[in-house]
């Protein structure tokens, strides 16, 4: 039995649909970061959008918005990459990340990105834990503080300095399962304590 011209069109819209979807993927490569641990994280990106050809992407998705990088790469690529939100939570953050121009031929990945060796966060005798991230560059104190809250010990707390209010790591915290509560200090600077919830 033949089809009716039009069903035979709608059925091929259909099926090309279905052809170019499988094909987004490669149109758009996706790279899930939600599994990675958060003190590589960073690094991992970064290298991936430094071998990127010019004009080059890939979609970014994460468990939680990554603002902080967003920062990041402006900083240390100021006007290299073009930042498109193509969804924004409430679970999975998708982002479009393209490289617009070349970097020096000896760009690397930001010192601050480059994880330290995995080593759990030392505890005070009253199971306090303590991040100094005061006269570091934003976003260096977050990453410093993201990546403390990652390996402290169940039961401790971990007491922050930092030169101005963490804004961004209350979100960053909550999503962790961590209390926090911040206060200046008599000397400008902030104190954030971070339990957890």
């Amino acid at each position: 039995m033949m089809l009716a011209t039009a069903e035979y069109f709608t059925m091929s819209s259909t099926a090309l649909s279905t052809v170019a979807s499988a094909a987004a993927p490669e149109a758009h490569p996706v790279f899930d970061v939600r599994p990675i641990p958060c003190r590589v994280k960073h690094g991992l990106i970064f290298q991936r959008w430094l071998d990127l050809p010019v004009g080059g992407h890939f979609v970014l998705l994460n468990d939680h918005d990554p603002v902080p990088l967003r920062y990041q790469f402006d900083a240390e690529f100021p006007g290299a990459l073009s930042w498109e939100y193509l969804e924004r939570g409430p679970e999975d953050f998708r982002v479009k990340i393209t490289k617009l121009r070349a970097t020096a031929a000896t760009a690397t990945i930001p010192a601050g990105c480059v994880p330290p060796p995995a080593t759990a966060v030392p505890a005070t005798a009253g199971g306090v834990a303590e991040v100094d991230a005061r006269g570091l560059e934003p976003p260096e104190p977050l990453i410093r503080i993201l990546n403390a809250l990652e390996s402290l010990p169940a039961g401790t707390t971990l007491r922050a300095h930092t030169d101005r209010e963490p804004c961004h790591l209350f979100g960053e915290a909550t999503q962790r399962g961590f209390r926090h509560e911040s206060r200046v200090q008599p000397d400008g600077s902030w104190l954030t304590v971070l339990t957890r919830a």
